[in-house]
């Protein structure tokens, strides 16, 4: 279920993992933006599981702005 947003001149795209042999869903999310034409890309994930792909998604944009806003103490940058 994989999920983009526009926010602030960023897109995020949730693109939710599941582990191998898990019923879990891990939150995995690209942040991309286009300045002068050169388009940049920074992944992330983070290490919360969750019992759905939905929350996952959720969970990944939610923690997309919360990067791009400077408030993500912590995030795992892949």
């Amino acid at each position: 279920m994989s999920k983009s947003i526009e926010y602030q001149g960023y897109t995020i795209s949730s693109i939710p993992i599941q582990p191998v042999g898990k019923q879990q869903w891990k939150p995995s999310i690209v942040i991309s933006s286009e300045r002068e034409g050169v388009v940049s890309t920074q992944c992330y994930t983070d290490d919360t599981m969750f019992s759905t792909e939905r929350d996952a998604d959720i969970h990944g944009i939610t923690m997309g702005q919360q990067i791009i806003d400077g408030r993500a103490p912590g995030v795992l940058e892949t």
